[in-house]
């Protein structure tokens, strides 16, 4: 559930270049690095949002 109201904000703020007010971005960064665990040795079912965190990671 996290992850699908997580990566729409997180999208959005790549997508402006600018961070929406009011986020905490210690939670961003935090989400950012347990994504990147998990994206290290993705389960089948998560292979999807593996490539998406791989391509807003690309973009920064």
């Amino acid at each position: 559930m996290l992850l699908k109201v997580a990566f729409p904000v997180v999208l959005s703020g790549a997508f402006f270049g600018l961070p929406i007010a009011g986020l905490p971005m210690t939670e961003l960064q935090a989400l950012n690095r347990e994504l990147g665990r998990l994206c290290s040795h993705p389960p089948r079912e998560a292979l999807s949002v593996c490539r998406i965190h791989a391509r807003l990671v690309g973009s920064l």
